[in-house]
């Protein structure tokens, strides 16, 4: 097993694991967990390259543990690569930030800057 080191900084979303999204297990659905981590993209794509930005695809995305319903779950996001108008975020979830902190995945993720047309740009 790799070590998983803690999250830095700020998180990009914080949300509550919905009641409504879990299985009988208790656990939310991954794609609700998913749909958190295109929410982050959108936040942290807008913060990185000065305006809108869109998703081109997720490189890769692991799920570590199970996140359990009526859970805190934060989704931190760091940039690793900028070009004219690409660039990747790698993302990690956590559950129970503020205490016990377990990651629940970790994603790499290609996003492209969009004009208002939705045409690529050169990141600001």
């Amino acid at each position: 097993m790799t070590d998983i080191s803690l999250p830095k900084g700020q998180p990009v979303l914080i949300t509550t694991a919905p009641y409504s999204e879990a299985t009988p297990r208790g656990a939310v659905t991954g794609a609700w967990i998913m749909g958190q981590l295109d929410i982050a993209a959108g936040l942290a794509g807008q913060h990185a390259s000065g305006g809108d930005a869109l998703m081109v695809s997720i490189k890769d995305l692991t799920f570590h543990a199970p996140l359990l319903a009526g859970v805190e779950f934060a989704v931190h996001a760091t940039l690793t690569r900028t070009g004219n108008t690409s660039f990747d975020l790698s993302f990690s979830g956590w559950a129970n930030p503020k205490t016990t902190c377990t990651q629940i995945f970790s994603a790499d993720v290609l996003l492209v800057a969009v004009d208002a047309e939705g045409k690529p740009r050169k990141i600001a």
